[in-house]
């Protein structure tokens, strides 16, 4: 019996909860299955994360019909390529795909060939696309107002409307009447999406759905975040208040912990006995900051401090300043001095290192820079082919993979992960289930 997948997944629905996103099953070993695909609610976190881009409880999964529809047709659909439809449903029901014709009873339901073969008399039954049915376990997409779609989506209106590269994606959603699935998969290939890391992702969401909560969540990283830069004397010029207003942003928002606050507001906290002020304070934390973002230690207070004066007294600019901190920089980072001709920052050439670090190690990206030994390691990687020598640093398929020899990358949930699921597919090969 050859069936669409659309016809099988509306048979799962139908099979497993009557089309239902309510109905919850019996607890049995500890767990109990939930909503219309009955779902086991082990499974739910790490499968909302993966299909519908944010970490669902069994509760809040219950009460999410568009994430219950984003996670079955995820898992399905992949079941449904590998194995087919038959294999699909046993692995569905059974965690085994080659278990379609056992007939040995199953604890509290039918046996796996019962199961599978009630699926795909269904299936039989159900129309071949989804969009264009109304029977009962069909899944469609209703015609929505935007902002219960957005909901659906896992958002609200009002924040994919401030950004125009969500706004304009949302528009095409709402056109389409896109599912949450397809939403999200375009969602992920946004600068939004790519430049903003999962905490802060939420607390932008918070900030749009929970206005008063995110206030006072900023409110209080602010006023640690002050007290910090008193402690350790950074300055109180407009340049330096931005900073550390930046860096409480960075605790509401990204999870910043005292020790990232500390070495980030480090960079400006005066130095006793070449002290600036003013104009020339601000010139002053402009150019460690350039120098900072060059990757850089030009040099102590002193060095800096006859810079500034010769800045106030005309015989120097702030640009020529920053021409002597190109010259470093082109000497220690010499395979990119073209890039830092063109205007380009040691930090920005590395940021794709820097990523990389900071999602294979699980390191919150704000305390990653370009002093960091292993961003430097690769930044002034010179290959033994010819073909190297004239690029650009370490290529970055390398650095991925020494990142993995680093001791830390075995405490990362990235490597618990991969290692189950090695073990998970192990255990399928052998037919067992998982």
């Amino acid at each position: 019996m050859t069936v669409s997948f659309e016809q099988f997944f509306s048979a799962i629905a139908q099979q497993e909860s009557g089309g239902r996103y309510s109905a919850v099953g019996v607890e049995t070993g500890g767990d109990r299955a939930y909503g219309k695909y009955q779902v086991m609610g082990a499974n739910i976190p790490s499968w909302t994360r993966k299909y519908y881009g944010k970490t669902l409880t069994s509760s809040q999964y219950l009460n999410n019909p568009a994430a219950q529809d984003a996670v079955a047709r995820g898992v399905l659909q992949s079941y449904f390529n590998k194995y087919g439809a038959r294999g699909a449903a046993s692995a569905w029901y059974s965690g085994s795909p080659n278990l379609s014709n056992s007939t040995a009873s199953q604890y509290g339901g039918p046996s796996v060939k019962g199961y599978v073969d009630s699926v795909m008399n269904i299936a039989a039954g159900m129309p071949a696309t989804g969009s264009d049915s109304t029977a009962i376990g069909a899944t469609v997409t209703p015609k929505l107002d935007s902002a219960t779609l957005a909901e659906q989506y896992g958002f609200t209106a009002s924040l994919l409307n401030s950004n125009p590269e969500l706004k304009g994606l949302f528009q095409k959603a709402v056109a389409g009447t896109w599912t949450a699935t397809k939403f999200q998969a375009e969602l992920r290939n946004t600068k939004w999406w790519q430049q903003h890391d999962s905490t802060e992702r939420q607390y932008l969401l918070q900030v749009k759905s929970d206005p008063a909560t995110a206030r006072a969540t900023l409110q209080q990283a602010q006023s640690h975040v002050n007290q910090m830069a008193a402690q350790i004397g950074v300055g109180n010029t407009a340049y330096v208040k931005a900073q550390v207003a930046t860096a409480a942003y960075n605790v509401a928002a990204k999870g910043w912990n005292d020790e990232q606050v500390r070495s980030f507001l480090g960079q400006y906290v005066y130095f006793y006995g070449n002290q600036a002020r003013g104009e020339g304070a601000d010139d002053l934390n402009a150019l460690r900051s350039y120098a900072y973002s060059m990757g850089v230690t030009p040099g102590n207070s002193t060095w800096y401090g006859n810079q500034i004066r010769n800045i106030i007294s005309g015989k120097s600019s702030v640009q020529g300043v920053k021409n002597q901190i190109n010259t470093l920089a082109k000497a220690q980072y010499s395979q990119f001095a073209k890039q830092i001709d063109a205007g380009q920052t040691v930090s920005d050439l590395a940021q794709p290192y820097m990523q990389s670090m900071s999602q294979i190690l699980e390191i919150p990206a704000g305390s990653i820079n370009t002093f960091d030994p292993t961003i430097k390691k690769a930044m002034t990687y010179i290959g033994s082919t010819t073909s190297n020598t004239a690029g650009a640093g370490m290529p970055l398929w390398q650095f991925q993979n020494s990142l993995r020899s680093d001791p830390r990358w075995k405490q990362t949930q990235n490597a618990q992960d991969s290692l189950m699921q090695v073990g998970h597919q192990v255990l399928q090969d052998f037919g067992l289930k998982t």
